[in-house]
């Protein structure tokens, strides 16, 4: 007789995926706290794992095996026959922002992806799931330096300005990957992207001895409603250099484009007269992608990679609010970006792939490290006080460890990372961030398309 298990841990699983379409509508709340998510389309997630984000999120190279890689969707040819894998990740953050002597703390938790997968038939791989692609969360207050006379009153008045802004694109997608030959494979990832944001900026004027001004502010509000496609390839090589040694080359393209994404400024004074400035239709794009990786896998148990990543952001387009003579327009420019490039590199080492009773010779031990030049431009004025300065990189270190959760058959993990992260600008004027980053995962791999006979 033919049995199929359904224990504790599958229906833990089942109702996970359940869960999925449920966690877009929370996801994009959920974080952000940098002043740069003020600029662009926020500030860009990380797309890969808890697993690899500990190796420096490396994956361009690296298959999915007993574990899913959804950097490169070719990967996903090498899913095992037998199991249904579910990874969901999120992280929290501990760090500072400072500019010059000034500095404030900053602490925040995450959601960081849902994603799924398990193979179709024989050489046929498919993945599905979320991840948010942006995240804009931001409030901070500035105060001009000087102050200028009232002529009717004689009071030295002082401008302030408030910038507060929410909201993050997010995705939902589904792959491929298929291996048409032995050692070489390639897929293809399918995804809805959507989301917005809401930037405001309140301008209030108060003389030094009085709580209030006879001042009106100009105040500015920009909202966006976005929803687009996105289309990512990739494919993989494999090829043994010597008994207990493969080398895996690996390679994506992200397709850029236009998309749909109407983008809409008002102004107002503080006493009223609103004024709705719009910007042109399809005001957004997304860049043109291209990475590369290679990984060196030894007797099952060490793997040692490196990806490059390229993103021609300088040829995406973003609406920005431009002040010219006191007329303000709303333009979509590509002023505001410039092309990109990361390098990322990550190892882990497993001391024993069989069952034993030393469980720390079950643990996956992973670290990494990588660096991304920046891929904005920051404006800090308009007009004749306007000044434009090249956005920050990220230089982050990575440790971690993936634990075994269950019994000697299951190949589930609890992956626990660690990052420091680094967010630094090429100019003093502008913030430095420092975080401690804590990323969690769980990761299952139950087998629930083993079949068992009782005789």
């Amino acid at each position: 007789m033919n049995l199929i298990r359904l224990t504790r841990t599958y229906r833990f699983v089942l109702a996970l995926a359940i869960l999925l379409p449920c966690i877009p509508l929370h996801a994009q709340n959920g974080g952000g706290k940098s002043s740069y998510s003020r600029f662009g389309l926020g500030l860009l997630n990380d797309q890969s794992q808890t697993w690899n984000k500990s190796m420096g999120g490396v994956g361009v190279a690296l298959p999915s095996g007993n574990k899913l890689n959804t950097m490169n969707p070719a990967s996903y040819a090498h899913l095992d026959s037998l199991s249904f894998i579910l990874d969901v990740g999120m992280s929290g953050n501990f760090g500072s922002m400072s500019m010059g002597n000034s500095s404030k703390s900053v602490n925040n938790a995450n959601f960081d992806y849902l994603v799924a997968g398990f193979r179709l038939r024989r050489n046929l791989g498919l993945s599905f799931g979320f991840k948010p692609y942006s995240t804009v969360g931001y409030s901070y207050t500035t105060t001009s330096p000087e102050a200028f006379r009232d002529e009717n009153t004689g009071e030295l008045i002082r401008n302030t300005t408030q910038y507060t802004g929410s909201g993050g694109l997010n995705q939902i997608f589904a792959g491929l990957g298929w291996k048409p030959i032995s050692n070489f494979s390639i897929g293809a990832n399918v995804g809805i992207m959507w989301g917005g944001y809401t930037h405001l900026m309140l301008q209030g004027f108060t003389a030094d001895n009085s709580s209030s001004s006879n001042f009106d502010g100009f105040n500015f509000v920009q909202q966006s409603d976005v929803l687009t496609y996105k289309l990512d390839f990739g494919l993989q090589y494999a090829f043994r250099i010597s008994h207990q040694d493969w080398l895996t080359v690996g390679a994506t393209v992200g397709i850029g484009h236009k998309f749909d994404g109407d983008a809409a400024l008002y102004r107002f004074m503080t006493t009223g007269d609103t004024l709705k400035v719009e910007a042109e239709k399809n005001a957004f794009d997304i860049p043109m992608t291209y990475a590369g990786g290679i990984a060196w896998q030894h007797k099952n148990n060490l793997i040692v990679s490196a990806d490059m990543h390229y993103q021609a952001w300088g040829d995406c387009r973003m609406p920005m609010m431009e002040i010219t003579d006191g007329v303000v327009t709303y333009p979509s420019t590509s002023r505001m970006y410039k092309n990109n490039y990361s390098l990322k590199a990550g190892i882990e080492y497993t001391p024993s792939l069989f069952y034993t009773d030393k469980y720390y010779k079950r643990i996956r031990y992973r670290m990494g490290v990588s660096y991304s030049s920046p891929h904005m431009n920051i404006d800090t004025g308009s007009g004749a006080s306007s000044a434009t300065y090249e956005g920050p990189g990220e230089l982050a270190v990575s440790l971690g460890f993936g634990l075994p959760i269950s019994n000697r058959y299951s190949r589930s993990r609890l992956n626990i990372g660690m990052q420091w992260l680094r967010r630094a600008p090429g100019s003093a004027n502008l913030i430095t961030e420092n975080y401690f980053v804590l990323n969690l995962g769980l990761t299952f791999n139950e087998r629930w398309f083993m079949k068992f006979k009782i005789q």
